[in-house]
């Protein structure tokens, strides 16, 4: 799948192991296991539904997206971008990741 970030920050983060240990030192493997996951996968229905990664729909604030757990209450919040259908996540084969966040 494609990844995209939210900003230019983000990406230097999550794309390093070094600053991922620096910024999430509680949680960094696990990141780093659903970032490498989404890296491998073809679309959105390959990502599980059950835990980990617990791929769940959104409502809300982050209406039309994705969170995926890290942990018990943390996700990385993903949108999907480009041509794809809503109602078939097979068609998803590119996001955004929006944030990594507590939203409970």
């Amino acid at each position: 799948m494609k990844i995209h970030y939210s900003s230019k920050k983000q990406e230097k983060i999550l794309t390093d192991l070094r600053l991922l240990k620096k910024y999430y030192p509680d949680h960094h493997t696990k990141i780093a296991n659903r970032l490498s996951e989404l890296r491998v996968v073809n679309n959105l229905t390959e990502i599980s539904e059950v835990p980990p990664p617990r791929r769940h729909k959104l409502k809300g604030k982050y209406r039309n997206c994705w969170g995926i757990d890290y942990s018990k209450n943390c996700r990385i919040v993903i949108q999907p971008i480009g041509e794809y259908d809503i109602n078939d996540l097979s068609s998803i084969v590119e996001i955004l990741i929006v944030d990594l966040v507590d939203y409970h």
